[in-house]
């Protein structure tokens, strides 16, 4: 007796070392993951110029707040906390360094989620799946956007839920989901999804959770963090809900191309082979009973009311954005993860994940080389449009024109033409794009003339801006890829419209864009607040 209770403890500690080393083994993989991929998108956060969207977010951070028009602030305090208090913010790797440190972060949230509620080998798989998506490679871990912080605290949310799966007592695992979904939704309000698919499986499953003090205590931590939100929108008027649902309603008639568009956007910003894994995934979950674990159900309950929506939405109208539904396909990764581990034994680099992986970094490496070689231009190629439809040039030529324009801006000072206090304007929120590469390094104030649901954020920074500007005259600079007409757009802001410059950027030693510099006078003494 004494000898089998022997071997059957010595069985259980080379049981237990297997487990341990398993554990270990896949944790490194996904550290070595996370540093391999951090790497190649650093390499590229400070190679590539700012798009008009990151230069929007960069010009959230010049003035800190509880809430911006559009989103929110989160995305702001990021590009405060690393760029060092914009010390520097002269680098657009910086800029996007949160997007990247985000990223890896929210990869080792999403690896012990899996862990938790499957096994470290499904947690590895849905690591790679995660980086493979070109969503949370690209708009949620590279480029500085509200999703940058949004996926770090969604999946760190997932990972929370996953334990109170386990232990539905368990009252710091709902405490800190109360932290972590109340940040998510002051990074982007997609955040509140997190909590109407818990709710609905609460309906569904676990009715007897609205009886615990742990989910309201959750709830009222969640909204104490995201009450300036709501002040800010009851101060002034509303205006982030009511921009946002103009965005979303529903017009009378259905529309089959945007549907299409959306689902085919759907299936290309999360990788097509992630996209096939999770419709391969769902089938086995909902055809073999074994598979149904219940937080994957709860994962569900997340996932398909935000993709559901947006594809509803999409039905009546053309207004819905590819990258929206990125945090549901997040939510239905560790399905893929859990049915790639079933279906793959004993393998670490099934072929699902290869070619997923290499699609996602010959897609980025090929986009680099496009961006920075590709002879002239891929849209127009002549003409006052030069550019149109490259959207390559969104991070191409700018540092060029911005040199030009100082170059030229200098001379005018000289000669008397213009005032170091003369603002620059614009009659669009991507005006910030000119602002980041054009005025920032010469000190001078963009100012926002037009229609608040055009100008942004740039409406509210015009009361904090006004007092330090002469508008007697004013700069405008329009990328001729943007372009639009000057003198109709600020007709009732100033009288006298004039062309004084036309700066070229070239690419691969051809043409690939120009910037139009307009000179404006007779100002009619009338700003947008």
């Amino acid at each position: 007796m004494k000898q089998n209770s022997f071997i059957q403890a010595k069985e259980k500690e080379v049981a237990l070392t297997r487990v341990l080393n398993e554990q270990d083994s896949y944790g490194n993989k996904v550290l070595w993951l996370i540093l391999s991929i951090a790497i190649l998108k650093l390499f590229v956060a400070f190679t590539l110029e700012l798009g008009n969207d990151e230069s929007y977010y960069w010009f959230y951070s010049q003035d800190l707040k509880w809430n911006y028009f559009d989103h929110p602030p989160l995305v702001a305090l990021w590009v405060r906390i690393f760029t060092l208090n914009l010390w520097l913010e002269d680098l657009p790797g910086f800029v996007r360094l949160g997007s990247i440190v985000s990223g890896a972060a929210a990869t080792w949230a999403l690896y012990k989620t899996v862990a938790t509620l499957a096994s470290n080998r499904a947690g590895w798989y849905a690591a790679c799946i995660y980086n493979a998506s070109f969503y949370v490679g690209l708009t949620a871990g590279l480029f500085i956007m509200p999703d940058a912080p949004q996926m770090l605290f969604w999946t760190a949310s997932l990972w929370m839920l996953a334990r109170i799966m386990k232990n539905e007592n368990n009252w710091s695992a709902w405490i800190l989901f109360g932290i972590l979904a109340g940040l998510c939704i002051m990074s982007k309000v997609h955040g509140a999804f997190l909590y109407f698919g818990l709710g609905l499986f609460m309906l569904l499953k676990k009715r007897h959770w609205f009886q615990k003090p742990q989910f309201y205590t959750a709830v009222v931590i969640s909204l104490l963090i995201v009450s300036p939100i709501l002040i800010w929108n009851i101060q002034n008027n509303f205006a982030s809900y009511r921009f946002h649902s103009e965005r979303v309603t529903i017009d009378k008639t259905v529309e089959g191309l945007p549907f299409l568009k959306e689902v085919l956007n759907q299936a290309f910003f999360n990788n097509p082979f992630n996209v096939a894994l999770i419709c391969i995934a769902i089938v086995s979950f909902y055809r073999v009973r074994s598979n149904r674990l219940p937080t994957l159900t709860l994962f569900n309950c997340i996932a398909w009311p935000l993709a559901g929506s947006l594809l509803f939405v999409s039905l009546f109208r053309d207004a819905t954005l590819p990258h929206w539904s990125g945090p549901a396909y997040v939510t239905l990764f560790p399905m893929a993860a859990v049915y790639l581990a079933q279906v793959s034994q004993h393998k670490w680099w099934p072929g699902w994940i290869k070619w997923s992986l290499g699609t996602f970094v010959t897609t980025l490496l090929g986009y680099m080389l496009l961006v920075h070689f590709y002879p002239g231009t891929l849209g127009r190629s002549s003409g006052i449009e030069m550019g149109k439809g490259d959207n390559t040039l969104d991070v191409y030529g700018w540092s060029e024109g911005g040199k030009a324009f100082e170059t030229f801006y200098k001379e005018e000072v000289a000669l008397g033409n213009m005032q170091p206090n003369n603002p620059v304007v614009c009659a669009k929120w991507w005006g910030a794009h000119v602002e980041y590469y054009f005025c920032r390094p010469l000190n001078l104030n963009m100012i926002g003339l037009g229609r608040l649901y055009l100008l942004h954020e740039y409406m509210w920074m015009n009361r904090e801006r006004k007092e330090e500007v002469d508008f007697t005259k004013a700069y405008c600079i329009v990328p001729s890829d943007e372009y639009y007409d000057v003198e109709q757009t600020y007709s009732a802001y100033y009288s006298n419209v004039q062309l004084v410059k036309t700066i070229e950027t070239r690419r691969g030693n051809q043409l690939a864009r120009l910037f139009y510099v307009y000179r404006l006078s007779g100002w009619k003494g009338k700003i947008p607040v």
